[in-house]
């Protein structure tokens, strides 16, 4: 059975980690098969929230650096652009994403991969949207804690290739505004 759009809706009570779980699998996707064209984070508020839950040991194959413990957003995305996958984050004005952005960007330096991150902070930011090679997650969800755990949110996950199109093309004219 294949799909090339599912939405999802979630409350305190149903689908609850439904969304983490499409998260996570979209980046480990692009992490086992990183390259070719620019991956997004688009979010007015985005921090450096728990993504795996590696305490198990269970992602130590997708990178053994993580160790037995719970893995953040910076640390997924740092190991995407040392894989050869740029990364564009685009993000609002706002004070709550400036520690996500300054983490973000000392750890792209410290692996020598900051020539592959670029971070694009706008005023009036309202669009929310992880593309990947193969995937675009979109919807009501900010890339935060409260978006994953606490809020009602409804997203949209789609692999139509017109979609993902129309997504980079959108996506990538924020690099004109670059910060």
């Amino acid at each position: 059975m294949t799909f090339e759009t599912r939405r999802i809706f979630k409350s305190a009570v149903t689908s609850q980690n439904l969304i983490r779980e499409l998260l996570q699998l979209m980046l480990l996707g692009e992490l086992l098969a990183p390259g070719g064209e620019r991956a997004w984070l688009v979010s007015p508020w985005i921090s450096n929230f728990i993504l795996l839950d590696n305490r198990a040991g269970g992602f130590g194959s997708v990178n053994p650096e993580w160790g037995s413990r719970q893995v953040r957003l910076v640390e997924v995305a740092t190991s995407l652009m040392a894989r050869g996958t740029p990364l564009g984050i685009a993000t609002s004005l706002d004070e709550h994403n400036e520690a996500f952005i300054v983490m973000l960007e000392e750890a792209a330096d410290e692996a020598g991969v900051s020539d592959r991150l670029l971070v694009v902070q706008r005023q009036h930011l309202h669009t929310k949207g992880v593309l990947l090679k193969r995937g675009l997650l979109t919807g009501s969800m900010n890339l935060t804690n409260n978006g994953l755990e606490l809020n009602d949110e409804m997203v949209v996950y789609d692999t139509t290739a017109k979609t993902l199109a129309e997504a980079r093309l959108n996506f990538e004219s924020y690099a004109e505004t670059e910060r």
